[in-house]
């Protein structure tokens, strides 16, 4: 798995970083960054393709905050997110809808890892504890 992580990070650090939004010229956190220290982005159709992922499913973990939950437990960029808790995610959106109701000391479940198109899977999921 460290060598495909390796592969989908060179490609991905080419990729523009998902970016806060502001509004009132103060940045607004996700929640993934605020809990977990995970900042994501959508997998672009060229990030899926050129590594032979799965098409419409999961996220990409664009960067990892150190010291941060998701840090604790070797999340790393290049990454992918498939599911939180029961729920399969295709975009940030769906994550941060899911994460709203999540207060800090609460466990959440991710399966993270890299799902191919050619059916070759190596994802494991994990529990993070909101910071």
């Amino acid at each position: 798995m460290r060598e495909a992580v390796k592969g989908f990070k060179a490609v991905a650090e080419k990729q523009p970083s998902a970016q806060p939004r502001v509004s009132s010229n103060q940045p607004v956190a996700s929640n993934a960054d605020r809990l977990f220290g995970m900042q994501l982005q959508d997998l672009t159709t060229e990030l899926t393709d050129a590594f032979g992922l799965v098409r419409g499913r999961g996220v990409l973990v664009s960067a990892v905050e150190p010291g941060s939950p998701a840090a604790e437990i070797a999340i790393e960029r290049g990454l992918v997110i498939y599911r939180v808790g029961r729920h399969d995610v295709n975009s940030v959106r769906s994550i941060e809808n899911l994460l709203t109701r999540v207060e800090s000391g609460m466990t959440v479940a991710f399966t993270v890892g890299i799902a191919r198109s050619d059916g070759a899977r190596q994802m494991q999921t994990v529990s993070l504890t909101a910071r």
